[in-house]
């Protein structure tokens, strides 16, 4: 009997889907490459709003070209473009058409992200990224664990369970207590909270004048909690924090870590990957940590969604997260085939890491340590070209991408000179051509600038200082 090739359906039409992207994908493509010279915020107007909200879902099929209008029209052209160079708040996302590409292709095929079995090719590649990944970082290779996941939060949590499941016995989790510092990312304490640790039990230690942990009053902390009945169990260290760009002391960390029989997770979502750029140094003690959370969507400019929790010892990824006990066996000395549903908490997941690997084959390291360089260029330009004004206060120096400065002249109280900061954010956000909002350092509102995107010139960075004496001078501030 002949088989029926014959496919009516829109459903599982390949020729239509194939017709659809060659019609619109230079389309959004052409988009993209003149992200530099649009707006950056683009909200949604209400008639848009509306109209979107009255578009029913019906019975039968519409036209490719009517929906993917709309899907322009009234959604994708109405978003915030954190691509854009000169956005510079939160974590940019520097958008790579490299990583676009490599998500695509990933797409296309959409392998089982869990299974080894399931997906031989997508699992030896993605084992192979986070094995040399790992080895980076400094942990030994034969030894480690790892696995893609959506984000920062998501590997945070990840190894924090981890943590937990090794430290603690299942009746001390209201004895466990954490430490992090007031500049720790607030989805670290979020996922501790999930995993069953009380809100109490979580340290924030205070940190210095360049915003790192202070390792003496973590110790301090420590040794006052165990001679109140806690059991410390983590430190979670920061490599980038989100406002600063601030390292803690990695080695005062794991020397306490270590003589406390603790576990030590580095968030290092953002800043981690300063290991693959000129800069390593800073990261001298990393090697020390048991775990580290890495954002590919961060600063190794992929799609979101592509980031990797690695563990130096992935038995414990393995005790914490397989329900097959028979299975610890096999992994002790070989990993060439473990399934990655058994090292987190998902079954089911895309192959987030393909995208990565796509793209470090594809630009090579070279050009990926130069484009990461390029970030501590231009936050290292920031403050230079500030620090020639007498009225900037420099609040955090250039770490990593990140500066923080603010508007004082010495004339004006506290409140007036967080109104005044606030106040050349708003002009600059109302222009709508550079995106920096404020955040709150020692108290003070300061204007804060990430500024990690490749594409990002030194010229530009002039302008926007310039453009920021031209405020000053039309808030009268000062002379023109």
């Amino acid at each position: 009997m002949t088989p029926d090739n014959n496919n009516d359906t829109t459903l599982f039409n390949w020729e239509e889907a194939k017709a659809t992207l060659t019609k619109f994908m230079p389309l959004m493509v052409e988009d993209q490459i003149h992200t530099a010279q649009s707006d950056i915020v683009n909200p949604l107007p209400e008639d848009k709003r509306q109209a979107l909200m009255d578009i029913p879902f019906q019975e039968g099929p519409r036209s490719a070209d009517e929906v993917m209008h709309e899907l322009n029209d009234f959604v994708y052209q109405h978003r915030t473009k954190q691509s854009h160079p000169r956005f510079f708040s939160f974590i940019p996302l520097a958008l790579s058409p490299i990583s676009v590409v490599g998500e695509a292709i990933n797409s296309f095929y959409s392998p089982y992200g869990g299974s080894h079995t399931l997906s031989e090719g997508m699992a030896v590649a993605e084992k192979k990224l986070m094995n040399w990944m790992g080895e980076q970082i400094g942990y030994p290779v034969k030894e480690l664990g790892g696995l893609f996941v959506s984000g920062g939060s998501m590997a945070n949590l990840t190894a924090s369970i981890v943590a937990r499941d090794e430290k603690l016995k299942e009746d001390e989790l209201v004895k466990g207590t954490v430490y992090v510092s007031n500049q720790t990312h607030s989805s670290v304490a979020k996922g501790i909270r999930i995993m069953g640790i009380p809100r109490a039990n979580i340290r924030k230690v205070k940190t210095n004048d360049a915003f790192q942990m202070i390792a003496e009053d973590l110790e301090k902390q420590i040794e006052q909690d165990k001679a109140d009945g806690f059991i410390p169990f983590l430190i979670v260290g920061s490599c980038g924090t989100t406002n600063t760009g601030s390292i803690d002391p990695l080695h005062q960390l794991a020397d306490i870590s270590e003589a406390h029989d603790m576990w030590l997770h580095i968030d290092g979502a953002y800043g981690a990957s300063a290991i693959l750029s000129s800069h390593r140094h800073l990261l001298d003690g990393v090697e020390r940590s048991d775990s580290i959370s890495w954002d590919g969507h961060k600063w190794l400019f992929q799609t979101y969604g592509c980031a990797v929790v690695i563990c130096k010892d992935r038995q414990a990824m393995s005790r914490t997260f397989s329900e097959n006990p028979e299975y610890l066996t096999d992994i002790q000395s070989d990993d060439s085939n473990i399934n990655f549903w058994d090292m987190g908490i998902e079954l089911t997941a895309p192959a987030r890491g393909m995208r990565l690997w796509y793209t470090l084959q594809r630009v090579g390291l070279k050009e990926m340590r130069n484009a990461i360089d390029k970030g501590f260029e231009n936050a290292q330009h920031f403050e230079d070209l500030f620090r020639k004004q007498p009225y900037f206060e420099i609040v955090s120096p250039a770490q990593l991408s990140i500066v923080n400065v603010r508007f004082n002249d010495g004339k004006h109280t506290e409140q007036e000179l967080n109104q005044i900061n606030k106040k050349l954010s708003e002009m600059s956000t109302q222009r709508n051509n550079a995106i920096y909002y404020t955040t709150m350092l020692h108290n003070k509102t300061v204007l804060r600038f990430c500024c990690m995107h490749p594409l990002l010139t030194l010229q530009d960075v002039q302008q926007v200082v310039d453009q920021i004496n031209e405020d000053l001078a039309s808030l009268g501030l000062i002379e023109s």
